[in-house]
């Protein structure tokens, strides 16, 4: 099946989402809306959720894509556009165990939060536990914004809460990192080489 088709069906998906959650979509609604036979969906999705995460993946690879000095206007486009389409958006999450939609929300966001940590710990002398556990806590902080955005129906407030994390992080990655080297060195822990 072509990419073009794989898009056809997501589009379908997406259309459908717009009237009721994944999990009361069946395949058959699905066909019927693509013109496409059942047998050239499961060819290459095993189910809906299959759609749903084909779908994630494409805005993952299209993600690593953006360079890291962008990635904050970036986020901000991606949310407003997720917000745009709450209703498909919010349709989907409800079906997925939250701890799923987590994991996925992690695999996306830390590849650029460590880009931004790593650029800033370039200027001070921390160990690699301490760059992850910087990694680790940014990632989790903007993955939980976004859940308990979505969990509470996505209202319009989440872009004051972006700017309000980003004005937080801003000069602050500078300030953790810091007192993680003071740190290493007051309580004598061992420096990893560089």
């Amino acid at each position: 099946m072509p990419k073009s088709t794989k898009k056809e069906i997501q589009k379908a998906l997406y259309d459908l989402l717009r009237t009721k959650p994944l999990d009361e979509i069946t395949v058959t609604e699905l066909v019927e809306k693509c013109g496409i036979s059942r047998q050239a969906f499961y060819y290459h999705f095993s189910d809906l959720y299959g759609v749903m995460d084909w779908s994630l993946q494409q805005e993952l690879e299209s993600l690593n894509q953006i360079p890291k000095n962008q990635w904050w206007d970036t986020i901000n486009r991606i949310m407003e556009e997720l917000y745009q389409n709450r209703t498909v958006i919010l349709n989907a999450y409800r079906a997925y165990e939250r701890s799923y939609v987590e994991y996925r929300l992690r695999r996306w966001v830390q590849p650029s939060v460590r880009g931004l940590v790593e650029e800033v710990a370039s200027r001070h002398r921390v160990t690699e536990e301490q760059r992850d556990f910087v990694v680790e806590l940014c990632t989790q902080s903007l993955v939980n914004l976004i859940l308990n955005w979505m969990d509470r129906g996505m209202n319009a407030r989440f872009a004051n809460r972006l700017d309000d994390l980003y004005a937080i992080m801003d000069g602050s990655l500078d300030y953790m990192l810091e007192k993680l080297a003071q740190a290493q060195h007051k309580f004598g822990r061992p420096r990893e080489q560089e």
